[in-house]
């Protein structure tokens, strides 16, 4: 038995295909686990999902696409030109979707390879177990009967800080934009969304550039840093294959890395 993490599918199923084909993947002994944004800017959302849906036990975190698609698919966000999860909107299927999405986490651990797996990142000011216990906050609401009321308060970049006195709607965005949407932030945590390539704004550095000697932790989002983060214990596995590179998964097990080349479909 194998467990294999992968970053970012974005809808790309051939890709992922192809890439389970090359582990041999076998679903009666190995785990796979998904780093978030599973949906969208790629053409096979549906085919993504009703994918994932299937397996018996994954362990999926929920990244910005995703909860972006969850917040339009309730009706309380409008899509945007850029969506491509028109697949979803129109399926049959879509409330099944959506309540089989809104029951995932923001982040979790996995206790076996003492790993924690996030789509975007953890700010200098968590550990990762802060992170979790936030990430439960989330969590703990979109499982809720009113979750569709977080959607209409989800979206903003403020506050860009955390602080343990923040309430509210104010708490549940600082914690959301963290885990799903952190790439720069100072020492302090203060979180800066403009950027997304490798020119790093002034006064602000990657967040995993800050001291996390003794946490591993697996993330995606950031393709523009092609998988290097410097450091051996945080690993970054969106490869970009929304943007026609590679679609990657590392093996824990051994700490093997495979690719495919995105087909671009």
């Amino acid at each position: 038995m194998s467990t294999y993490v992968f970053g970012d599918i974005q809808g790309c199923f051939d890709d992922l295909a192809a890439l389970l084909t090359l582990i041999q993947f076998d679903e009666e002994k190995d785990k796979l686990c998904f780093l978030g944004d599973l949906i969208n800017r790629g053409s096979q959302n549906l085919e993504t999902i009703h994918f994932m849906m299937s397996l018996k036990q994954p362990s999926i975190v929920l990244g910005n696409h995703d909860l972006h698609f969850l917040a339009v698919a309730s009706g309380c966000q409008k899509k945007s030109r850029k969506d491509t999860f028109s697949d979803l909107m129109s399926s049959p299927d879509l409330q099944s979707i959506i309540d089989w999405m809104r029951k995932k986490p923001l982040i979790l651990h996995l206790e076996e390879f003492d790993c924690t797996l996030v789509h975007a990142g953890i700010p200098p000011n968590w550990s990762a177990a802060e992170a979790l216990r936030y990430g439960a906050e989330i969590e703990a609401v979109l499982r809720g009967n009113d979750y569709t009321v977080f959607f209409n308060h989800m979206y903003g970049n403020e506050p860009a800080i955390w602080s343990p006195d923040l309430k509210s709607w104010d708490r549940l965005r600082v914690i959301t934009n963290s885990l799903t949407r952190l790439r720069y932030c100072d020492a302090k945590g203060r979180m800066e969304f403009a950027h997304k390539t490798k020119q790093q704004p002034k006064g602000f550095s990657p967040w995993f550039s800050f001291e996390r000697e003794h946490e591993h932790i697996l993330f995606g989002h950031w393709a523009a840093i092609e998988g290097q983060t410097g450091k051996k214990n945080i690993q970054a596995l969106d490869t970009g294959c929304i943007w026609g590179r590679e679609l990657t998964c590392l093996r824990l097990d051994d700490k093997k890395l495979f690719s495919v080349t995105a087909s671009n479909n």
